[in-house]
């Protein structure tokens, strides 16, 4: 019994490192400073769609948060 609920765990956290948030970069800007507009971009678009991350629009509007910031993806 214990080795398939191993195996379930190790597939779950291969998974969640496969799902890792963009990097974004802007000159001039911190990690503090990003994180901080990317934290409010995310607040914004949650408000908006509920905490659904798997909606396309939810991420299609993210991107265009940090964006309209002057942020690009690396």
């Amino acid at each position: 019994m214990k080795v398939p609920v191993l195996g379930c765990w190790l597939m779950v956290l291969l998974i969640t490192a496969c799902a890792t948030k963009v990097e974004w970069t802007q000159a001039g800007k911190t990690e503090v400073d990003t994180e901080r507009d990317y934290d409010e971009c995310y607040a914004q678009i949650t408000q908006r769609y509920g905490t659904n991350l798997e909606s396309p629009h939810f991420t299609a509007d993210l991107h265009q948060c940090m964006e309209s910031r002057g942020y690009k993806r690396k």
